[in-house]
């Protein structure tokens, strides 16, 4: 229901209904800051670009479905309008104050994140949502702490790099674990061997296996310590357990809420070992 506020009328806000990418947006933005140890009035900036540009994808999702063919009501669009021009106006107004004190890199950041969105998009719509485009959307989230770390720094260093990385690397378990319990739901059998099972989440465990044989090549390069590691065997185990205990009912609420744990609980653990 629309409210006159000043005169002007309201619509509803529009905000995003994958409460779990919240998660996925602020745990590397306070993992940067901490480890950034520096703080300054420009990071209050860069966050206001941030949430103006994340806030703004679902508008920019509407106008995008609705210029592919998907038709919306007249009310849906002029909400999406007008929110939209609210969010990208915080966005762009902020950015334009941080790129006049110099943070040009920014820019980049920008457009990669630019090309993100409109990847999972373009997937999601001529595919379907799975994994991969999940992960495109990570990919994009998570570019929220790199810019965070480079404002309160100055530079993209081998730090911003590793953190990056690593921010990656553990939202992409909770890609794969939950597609693996979506999938497992579907197929609406009760009863497996726990062969079978690990059979069913092999995507599951490969990414386990592929994530720690990043993290080691990151330590080779000297660029983290090995005992990063430490900060996902939370989640690691939890997959491996969820894995072997598959079920074909899952409470998908109560699970966002243990992801949501497991996140505060790497963030924490990755602060202490950067």
């Amino acid at each position: 229901m629309k409210r006159r506020i000043f005169g002007v009328m309201i619509p509803p806000m529009l905000i995003t209904r994958e409460h779990g990418s919240w998660a996925v947006l602020v745990v590397p933005m306070l993992v940067n800051v901490y480890v950034a140890g520096r703080w300054s009035g420009d990071f209050v900036l860069v966050v206001l670009v941030i949430l103006g540009a994340f806030l703004a994808y679902v508008p920019a999702q509407v106008f995008l479905r609705h210029h592919s063919g998907v038709r919306h009501p007249v009310d849906k669009l002029s909400q999406a309008r007008f929110w939209g021009m609210v969010y990208a106006g915080v966005a762009i107004c902020a950015g334009v104050v941080l790129l006049a004190e110099g943070y040009i890199f920014l820019l980049a950041i920008g457009g990669a994140g630019a090309m993100l969105f409109y990847a999972n998009f373009y997937c999601v719509k001529h595919y379907s949502k799975m994994a991969a485009t999940d992960l495109l959307a990570v990919a994009g989230l998570t570019l929220g702490g790199l810019s965070v770390y480079y404002v309160l720094t100055g530079s993209l260093d081998r730090t911003a790099f590793a953190l990056y990385v690593l921010n990656f690397l553990f939202f992409g378990c909770s890609v794969f674990y939950v597609h693996m319990k979506i999938q497992f739901s579907a197929s609406k059998r009760s009863a497996m061997k726990w062969r079978e099972k690990l059979i069913f989440g092999k995507s599951n465990l490969l990414y386990f296996a592929a994530l720690v044989v990043i993290v080691g090549v990151l330590s080779a390069f000297r660029l983290i310590s090995f005992v990063v590691l430490i900060a996902f065997l939370p989640m690691i185990g939890h997959g491996v357990y969820g894995t072997v205990k598959l079920s074909h009912k899952v409470h998908f609420k109560k699970l966002g809420f243990i992801l949501l744990g497991q996140s505060i609980l790497f963030g924490s653990l990755l602060c202490c070992f950067m």
